[in-house]
């Protein structure tokens, strides 16, 4: 597996780096730079309704409709190559089987500068 060198952020040392390379390669060789950059668009929107889901249910403190979210943000991290945001994802959705709600929102509060970095890692891949 290629990754991209990216230190890991505070508190997620020794995790994966940000992207898997080869499944962005992957992408790019199966539906071309333009393919790879729409399906990389629409997994963003995905995210972006997953993680709204998220935070709902488990501010409603709904840890076993929050578990299925964050396992479903977590696939949908790895068909793309986003392994350190998958990584994120799986934290939360053990904090969720855990029964700690409060745990999976402070790991949730990570993702918004873990998508910076993931979109920003995604861009350099794509413009190679």
């Amino acid at each position: 597996m290629n990754t991209a060198n990216v230190a890991a952020p505070a508190g997620r040392a020794g995790c994966k780096a940000i992207i898997d390379t080869s499944q962005i390669d992957g992408l790019v060789e199966a539906a071309g730079p333009e393919g790879a950059a729409e399906i990389l668009a629409a997994f963003w929107r995905s995210t972006d309704e997953l993680l709204a889901r998220l935070a709902r249910q488990l501010k409603e403190q709904d840890v076993e409709e929050a578990s299925r979210t964050a396992h479903a943000l977590k696939g949908s991290a790895l068909n793309v190559g986003a392994a350190k945001f998958s990584d994120l994802a799986r934290a939360i959705e053990e904090g969720c089987r855990a029964g700690d709600p409060d745990k999976a929102l402070a790991l949730l509060d990570q993702t918004d500068a873990l998508r910076t970095e993931t979109k920003a890692a995604f861009a350099r891949r794509l413009d190679r």
